[in-house]
C-alpha cells in the first residue's frame, strides 16, 4: 500500500483545505482540546487495567469505577501530605538562596585568585546575597501567581470536574471505539492500515505506560540518594527530576546540577559532591542498563532530540493537549517513513 500516492485534483485540494481548516479551529480550542486529549490519554493508560479486571468477571463499569476510587484516594493524600512537604521545602530551597550565592561567589573568586585573575566579585555578592532570598521569594509568588491565572483561564473548576466523568466514558467504551475505528479504517482502506495501527498502538503504549513508570521509579531512586547523602530539599529535587525525566536527559541534568550545587554548599567538602556524582552515576546506570530495557523495551524509535522538538512544538501550538498528540503524530509519522523507505 502506498500512503502518499496524491493525485492533485479538485477532491484532494479539498481535502488539504479541510484538514488546514481543522488545524486552525484546533488551534483556537487548543483549552477544549487539552481537556478532551488529558481525559482520552488517562483512559487511554488505564485500559489494559480494566481489561484485566474485566478477564477476572468484575463488570467493565465497575472495575473503572474501581480504579477512579483508588486515585482518588491517592491524590487526597498527596494533597494532605506531600503537598505540604513540598511547600516547606520550596520555602527552605528560597531561604538559602542568598548562601548558594555566597558560595558560588566565594568559589569564583578563589578560582580565579588561583588562575592569577584579578576579579572583584564582592560588590555583585554584597549585592545580589541579601536580596537572592526576596527575589527567589518573590519570583515563586509570582509564578505561581502566573500558574494560578493560567490555570483559572484554560481549566476552570467546571473543566476539570469535567475530566473524570469523560475518562469513566473513553473507558467505558474504550473497546467499541477501537472496534469501530478498524471497521471504518478497513472499508476505506486495505488491510495493512490495521497493521500499521496495531504496531502504532503496541510501541505508543510500551513507550507511554512505561516512560511514565521509569520516571516513577527514578523520581524515588533520585530522592533516596540525595536523603541518604543529606542534601535538602531531597524530595522536592528527587519528584523534579523524576517528572523532567520524561524529556531524555532533561531530569538528570537538572538534579544532578541542583543537588551538585546544595552538596558544596550545605557541607562545604568534597565528599558529599562526590557522592552525589557517585549516586546519580548509579542510578543513571541502572535505568539505562536495567530499568528502562525491562520496562519500556521498544521505545518510540525516535532519536531524542525529535522527541524534544515534537514536544515543544505540540505545546507551543495547542498547549498540553498539543504535547500528549505531539508524540503519537510523530511516532506514526516515523512508522510510515520506515514502511516506506524499507
Amino acid at each position: 500500500m502506498s500512503i502518499f500516492k496524491l493525485d492533485m485534483n479538485y477532491k484532494n485540494l479539498l481535502v488539504i483545505a479541510g484538514v488546514a481548516l481543522v488545524l486552525l479551529l484546533m488551534y483556537r480550542i487548543q483549552s477544549i482540546i487539552s481537556i478532551f486529549a488529558v481525559s482520552f490519554f488517562i483512559a487511554y493508560l488505564l485500559d489494559p487495567a480494566i481489561d484485566k479486571l474485566e478477564t477476572w468477571k468484575i463488570p467493565r463499569a465497575a472495575g473503572i469505577l474501581i480504579f477512579m476510587v483508588l486515585l482518588t484516594i491517592i491524590l487526597v493524600c498527596a494533597m494532605l501530605y506531600v503537598v505540604p512537604y513540598l511547600y516547606y521545602e520550596i520555602n527552605y530551597l528560597a531561604n538559602m538562596v542568598p548562601d548558594i550565592v555566597n558560595s558560588v561567589t566565594n568559589t569564583a573568586q578563589n578560582f580565579a585568585e588561583r588562575m592569577n585573575i584579578y576579579v572583584s566579585l564582592e560588590g555583585i555578592k554584597n549585592q545580589l546575597a541579601p536580596k537572592a532570598g526576596a527575589i527567589a521569594k518573590q519570583t515563586l509568588a509570582a509564578a505561581l501567581g502566573i500558574l494560578s491565572s493560567a490555570s483559572t483561564a484554560v481549566s476552570s473548576i467546571v473543566n476539570i470536574a469535567i475530566i473524570p466523568i469523560l475518562v469513566f466514558y473513553f473507558l467505558k467504551d474504550f473497546d467499541r471505539i477501537n472496534t469501530k475505528i478498524f471497521d471504518a479504517l478497513n472499508r476505506k482502506y486495505d488491510n495493512d492500515i490495521k497493521r500499521y495501527i496495531t504496531e502504532f498502538d503496541k510501541i505508543l503504549s510500551a513507550y507511554f505506560r512505561g516512560q511514565l513508570i521509569v520516571a516513577a521509579i527514578l523520581g524515588v531512586l533520585y530522592t533516596i540518594i540525595l536523603l541518604v547523602v543529606g542534601i535538602k530539599p531531597a524530595v522536592l529535587i528527587g519528584i523534579v527530576s523524576g517528572v523532567l525525566s520524561v524529556v531524555p536527559y532533561l531530569g538528570f541534568i537538572i538534579g544532578f546540577a541542583a543537588s551538585l550545587i546544595l552538596a558544596f554548599v550545605q557541607f562545604q567538602d568534597i565528599l558529599h559532591p562526590l557522592m552525589v556524582f557517585i549516586g546519580f552515576a548509579v542510578v543513571q546506570a541502572i535505568e539505562g542498563n536495567l530499568i528502562t530495557p525491562k520496562i519500556v523495551g521498544e521505545s518510540l524509535g525516535l532519536h531524542p532530540t525529535a522527541v524534544i522538538f515534537a514536544l515543544l512544538a505540540g505545546g507551543s501550538l495547542f498547549g498540553i493537549g498539543g504535547m500528549i498528540i505531539a508524540l503519537p503524530v510523530a511516532a506514526f509519522i516515523k512508522i510510515l517513513l520506515s514502511e516506506q523507505f524499507a
